[in-house]
């Protein structure tokens, strides 16, 4: 199989979870360090998969890179390249594929309570995920569904939280997090929690029974979300080698 490739926007925002499950499964991936000046390849053919990872910009912002990672995401789905995006990478994903992006009235950071959308494509994609869960939020925009998505899940604070579209997936929570990277982020990034609000939980809270929600959450959504996605992308990897 042809590696997957992991898109990074800054040093502290690794890929975690996502990385443990690729190699326990033994599917090759590599990273391209957008924090450390790599450009983004543009091609396709030496892939069988990509992923975006967060970042604390927007996907408005005025950067050659980004311009580049939408342009990505367009040829990609054209060709139909299994695509996963977390946070920053989720609002990339909608933006390329004809959604929007905008600031919230409000941020959402923490451990927040998501409810699964009832319909196919969410079954296809969550249908052994329960109908309710936690997960780890931490963005300042929202997406609105590109044409042709599906909803996957909501919160009560943001709607508009995760979207498939053919083998693609977008997720704005962190999915990937690890409790071991969030005390890394609350030491870099801890600041942005003020000021605390409902949609924004106090550290104290984030950090309460941290490695076990940590787990929880991989063992409820995370790996499940994953497998559905691993699925599509062994089934491209097949049909690229057989074109």
């Amino acid at each position: 199989m042809k590696p997957i490739r992991i898109f990074r926007h800054e040093d502290w925002i690794n890929p975690g979870r996502l990385a443990e499950y690729l190699d326990a499964r033994k599917v090759p991936w590599e990273i391209v360090r957008i924090d450390q000046g790599e450009k983004v390849p543009l091609s396709i053919g030496d892939v069988s998969g990509l992923a975006f990872l967060g970042g604390t910009m927007s996907a408005n912002d005025d950067y050659d890179w980004l311009a580049d990672e939408i342009e990505l995401i367009r040829i990609a789905a054209d060709e139909g390249v299994p695509m996963l995006g977390h946070c920053l990478g989720s609002q990339l994903i909608a933006k390329a594929l004809g959604g929007t992006v905008e600031p919230m009235p409000q941020k959402e950071i923490g451990w927040h309570e998501v409810r699964k959308v009832d319909n196919p494509v969410s079954r296809d994609w969550l249908g052994a995920v329960p109908d309710s869960f936690d997960i780890f939020i931490w963005h300042h925009d929202a997406f609105t569904l590109p044409p042709g998505a599906a909803p996957l899940y909501s919160s009560a604070h943001c709607p508009m939280q995760a979207f498939a579209f053919g083998n693609t997936v977008a997720i704005v929570a962190h999915a990937e997090v690890t409790a071991a990277m969030m005390e890394e982020w609350l030491a870099t990034f801890g600041y942005d929690i003020e000021p605390v609000s409902e949609s924004v939980q106090p550290i104290e809270q984030i950090r309460q029974n941290l490695g076990e929600r940590c787990a929880t959450m991989h063992r409820l959504f995370t790996d499940r979300l994953y497998d559905a996605w691993l699925a599509r992308v062994r089934a491209y990897s097949r049909r690229s080698v057989t074109a």
